[in-house]
C-alpha cells in the first residue's frame, strides 16, 4: 500500500472533516438569519428571532443538551469570551449580545 492510498485512518479524517464543514455551515446559517433580524431592527422577542433561537438550541443539543441555567450560560460567553464574541461580531457589531439576549428569553420560555 502506497502512503497515498486512501485507508480507513484517511477516510474517517474526511468524515470528520465533512462533519466539521456541515456544522460551520449550520452555524453560519443560524448567526446570518439572526445577524439579519437584528439589522432589520427585529426585538429580541419577535417570533422570526425566537425561531432562529429555537434553530441555535438544536444546533447546540448536536453536542451537549443544556437546561435552562447551563444555556444562558452559554449565551453569556458569546458576550464574555472574546473568540465566541469576534465570531458574532464579525457577522453584525451588536449580534453577541443580541443572542446573548434572545437566548435568555426563548429559554426562560422554553426551558424548566
Amino acid at each position: 500500500m502506497s502512503m497515498f492510498e486512501p485507508n480507513s485512518h484517511h477516510q474517517e479524517f474526511n468524515k470528520r472533516d465533512e462533519k466539521y464543514d456541515e456544522y460551520r455551515r449550520g452555524h453560519e446559517l443560524i448567526a446570518k438569519n439572526l445577524a439579519d433580524l437584528l439589522r432589520a431592527g427585529k426585538e429580541i422577542s419577535d417570533p422570526d428571532v425566537q425561531h432562529w433561537i429555537g434553530k441555535h438550541h438544536e444546533f447546540v443539543c448536536q453536542f451537549w443538551t443544556p437546561n435552562q441555567i447551563a444555556y444562558k450560560s452559554l449565551a453569556l460567553t458569546y458576550v464574555m469570551d472574546p473568540a465566541f464574541n469576534a465570531t458574532y461580531e464579525a457577522f453584525e457589531p451588536g449580534l453577541a449580545k443580541y443572542i446573548q439576549t434572545a437566548i435568555n428569553v426563548w429559554a426562560n420560555a422554553n426551558l424548566k
